[in-house]
């Protein structure tokens, strides 16, 4: 299955479950979501450059990019639906901020970019509109 067909199935399942419309792909977040994969690659550093991006990483050619998607799913077993930031049953927004990000019923677009390096692969997706907004629903 190709790169682009892959990332939206897995994003979309995970958005069909909560009745949310589907993403599509946008080549202008796969400009900036490609280029911080490369840098976070390259330098074998970890950390967010934007706003509505979730990134993964794992050891070179250990999990699929469906796989690393769903390691942003796995953070539905501690999502509580309310409004942002009061969604986790852990009382930490971030412990489900990859989910409700991917699931975000106003997010319409998304654009992954994929690098190796240092040993490891990471996965950059970023999304548009971005979600995660304070006082606002997740769906």
């Amino acid at each position: 299955m190709a790169f682009t067909e892959e990332i939206l199935n897995a994003h979309n399942n995970y958005r069909a479950e909560v009745g949310v419309p589907p993403l599509q792909w946008s080549e202008n977040l796969v400009a900036s979501a490609q280029q911080w994969a490369e840098h976070l690659a390259q330098t074998g550093t970890f950390e967010h450059s934007q706003a509505g991006e979730n990134l993964a990483q794992c050891p070179n050619n250990s999990l699929s990019v469906t796989q690393l998607v769903d390691l942003w799913g796995a953070e539905k077993q501690y999502f509580i639906n309310g409004i942002f930031p009061d969604v986790s049953s852990t009382g930490n927004w971030a412990d489900v901020g990859h989910y409700t990000q991917a699931v975000w019923r106003d997010t319409t677009e998304v654009g992954c970019g994929f690098a190796s390096g240092n040993g490891n692969d990471v996965l950059v997706c970023h999304y548009n509109p971005v979600g995660n907004f304070n006082g606002q629903p997740v769906f």
